[in-house]
């Protein structure tokens, strides 16, 4: 299997990463230039309310920052959706995924708060995940405020951001049970140690490769090393007990580094009598959802259907 030829046309539009420590900052950069730029030429979402709250931070003198979409107001309660995006865990921002939350916001009729967490190597774990579980936190104590109704809350997040979102659903699972009720999984990073395997394999991957996947990794985990035990906070596919996690829709491509990883992390969910939604894309590689094409917008139709559907049974 090849990757499918109807994204072929498109798989330029993303930059080529090399990433190294003496660079990182730049291609951080440079990269947020390029989602503000885009967040500044979408169309048709006006109706769509984009602001910014400043919460405290879960560390000494840290401001944290959120990035709240939501529709129109309406009379009663809204679904709550907490969305962290993506970047391998050292970059990335909200704005990166504006256009989709937009959406989101626009089909669902749902609130989405996206977090702008500290990322490696200058905040290693547990940084990310201590502030997304500020951000759930803050949720949780103004949902009055922000006219949620927690009983449908969902997490979800894409590629780093679906692996804090399994880190912080087996958090909440153990510090907040029943805060989370569906998690959202969109190509997880999941398991530190597929960084050896994928690269004695010798396969060549798009946009997020083995040595990507190392180096992000390894600036992550610092001070740890893979040679020590690595937290299942950290590396969710460690966790040897998977029992009492919210109902799970689990997307991954099968040209996708996380490919093998995903599809694990799903059977042991399922063997832990966890409900898995699980959609593997011929065809498809990391991202392939970002691109304007048929295979993408049928993922994202799936996507929209199951949250609509979760909220519909616990609104």
């Amino acid at each position: 299997m090849s990757i499918n030829a109807e994204l072929l046309p498109f798989l330029d539009q993303f930059p080529q990463l090399e990433l190294t420590k003496e660079n990182l900052r730049q291609t951080r950069r440079e990269l947020n230039r390029m989602s503000l730029e885009a967040v500044a030429v979408i169309e048709g979402y006006n109706h769509v309310s984009v602001a910014d709250e400043n919460i405290a931070g879960p560390s000494p003198n840290q401001t944290l920052r959120l990035r709240l979409y939501s529709g129109p107001d309406a009379p009663g309660s809204r679904p709550c959706l907490l969305w962290i995006h993506g970047g391998g865990y050292i970059l990335g921002c909200p704005e990166m995924d504006e256009l989709l939350l937009c959406r989101m916001v626009d089909e669902l009729g749902c609130l989405i708060v996206s977090v702008d967490y500290r990322l490696a190597p200058e905040h290693p774990y547990p940084a990310a995940l201590d502030d997304c579980d500020a951000a759930l936190g803050w949720i949780l104590e103004n949902a009055a405020a922000l006219s949620i109704d927690t009983q449908s809350l969902a997490l979800g997040g894409a590629s780093a951001g679906g692996g804090l979102a399994a880190a912080l659903a087996l958090r909440c699972r153990d510090q907040r049970p029943g805060a989370i009720t569906y998690q959202c999984l969109i190509y997880p990073m999941l398991d530190h140690r597929n960084v050896r395997a994928a690269r004695e394999a010798g396969t060549s991957y798009w946009l997020w490769g083995p040595d990507h996947n190392r180096f992000a990794w390894e600036v992550y985990l610092s001070p740890n090393d893979f040679s020590q035990s690595v937290s299942p906070f950290a590396s969710p596919a460690r966790a040897q007990n998977l029992d009492g996690l919210p109902p799970t829709y689990l997307c991954i491509g099968d040209q996708d580094l996380f490919y093998e990883e995903s599809l694990e992390y799903a059977s042991r969910l399922r063997a832990s009598d966890v409900p898995v939604d699980l959609h593997k894309v011929p065809g498809a590689p990391h991202g392939f959802d970002r691109l304007p094409t048929r295979l993408g917008e049928q993922e994202l139709r799936r996507r929209f259907k199951a949250l609509a559907q979760h909220f519909a049974a616990h609104g």
